[in-house]
């Protein structure tokens, strides 16, 4: 555990001093989020805090090869294991950063997380079997492409959520901490060491994130944070045959997907009045609007703060359900 606690101060510290300088030098670079539209932000925002919580998140990671090869500390954590994991979220961290900076269309997007999700496929990790009721089905061939879909819909559906400050970041550090608290339970050290230094890297950044944000995560920070959720959720200690107990992570992530299903269905059969041209479905789902359950929230009435403590309490009572429901190996 005492390398666990390392991991975790390291990028909590990293986050907690480097965020600031992403946010000066954001302002120096004009690369800010404006208000107008949908955005409920009156002040121009950096809008690149994915860069300190990757930051953060390599300088942990490096702290545990340095441990691994060298540290007095055993057993030490192998970070070996997590290449392809670390690859993938490279690629989806890049496309990220790049929408931040100069938009991207949709289906670029899509197609570098997909690229993503094959690398930890090729790897070997892939949901081979699932467990519905307390009865385990096989998969077959469609082990591959109900992984992917699985990668691709996790790691989108928290950058749906990052629409209010601090709700995505708070979101993403809720389910790290039940993901990590799940790996350590079933002895997974490789991807508990990466959610740990995850939930440090968030929380050193939520400071600066929380209403009234002065940095956003950004493409970057979202859909880095969910590629790696959505991946390590689903590691296994069968190598190469990972079981899915269906109930644990759809309760993990039960608020991110229920937004992500009304959204993905709502703007599939709305009407776009304002564009003479039919929008193709893969347009119209990346198509930001006004309709999320946080903005709905907002309607209602809650304040910018309220909404996203609702939204934190939902959070924290699904990931409790998981944490009671889960079956230990």
């Amino acid at each position: 555990m005492v390398a666990y606690l390392l991991l975790f101060v390291t990028a909590l510290a990293t986050s907690l001093v480097i965020t600031p300088r992403i946010v000066h030098v954001s302002h120096r670079l004009g690369l800010l989020d404006r208000p107008g539209g949908r955005k409920v932000h009156a002040t121009p925002v950096p809008r690149i805090g994915g860069v300190a919580i990757a930051l953060s998140l390599a300088l942990g990671l490096g702290v545990s090869v340095i441990i691994n090869a060298h540290g007095p500390i055993r057993p030490a954590p192998d970070p070996k294991s997590l290449l392809p994991i670390i690859s993938g979220a490279a690629l989806v961290f890049a496309i990220g950063l790049w929408d931040d900076i100069d938009p991207v269309r949709p289906l670029w997007k899509l197609v570098v997380e997909s690229i993503a999700a094959c690398i930890v496929i090729a790897a070997g990790l892939t949901i081979d079997r699932v467990t519905i009721f307390g009865t385990t089905h096989q998969l077959g061939w469609l082990a591959v492409p109900i992984t992917a879909s699985w990668v691709l819909v996790i790691t989108n559906a928290f950058n749906l959520m990052d629409g209010l400050d601090g709700l995505a970041a708070g979101l993403t550090t809720i389910a790290a901490a039940t993901c990590g608290a799940v790996l350590l339970a079933r002895g997974e050290g490789p991807g508990a060491m990466l959610v740990v230094t995850l939930i440090g890297a968030l929380l050193g950044f939520l400071v600066y994130n929380f209403h009234p944000a002065k940095i956003f995560m950004g493409d970057s920070g979202s859909l880095l944070a969910g590629f790696l959720l959505a991946v390590t959720a689903i590691t296994g200690r069968q190598k190469g045959a990972t079981a899915l107990a269906v109930g644990v992570p759809l309760l993990i992530f039960a608020v991110p997907l229920a937004d992500t299903v009304m959204t993905v269905v709502r703007r599939i059969v709305a009407h776009n009045p304002s564009s003479g041209t039919h929008n193709g479905s893969l347009t119209r789902v990346f198509t930001a609007d006004r309709g999320h359950i946080h903005h709905r929230l907002l309607e209602m009435g809650l304040s910018h703060r309220g909404a996203v403590l609702l939204l934190y309490g939902l959070m924290f009572l699904s990931s409790a359900v998981a944490l009671l429901t889960m079956q230990l190996p």
